[in-house]
């Protein structure tokens, strides 16, 4: 699941998001659109972003050898 996905399970407007969060508005968008790499995000916004939306990391951010190692961390 991605950010947009991530957001629309919680319920929640973008404008909530950003709010709750402290992510400027228009970042979280450039971030659901694409136009701007999560990946690359800091490891702050993310869990931000993962607590408002109540989601894990790997909801969130799509690289797959960033998703690989969560998996790989879970284990432990």
């Amino acid at each position: 699941m991605a950010l947009r996905e991530a957001r629309k399970k919680a319920d929640l407007f973008a404008a909530q998001v950003a709010r709750r969060s402290g992510v400027n508005p228009n970042t979280l968008l450039m971030y659901e659109r694409g136009e701007k790499n999560i990946n690359g995000a800091k490891l702050l916004t993310l869990l931000k972003l993962c607590d408002v939306l109540n989601c894990g990391l790997q909801d969130i951010i799509t690289d797959p050898e960033a998703l690989e190692l969560l998996k790989k961390l879970e284990i432990k």
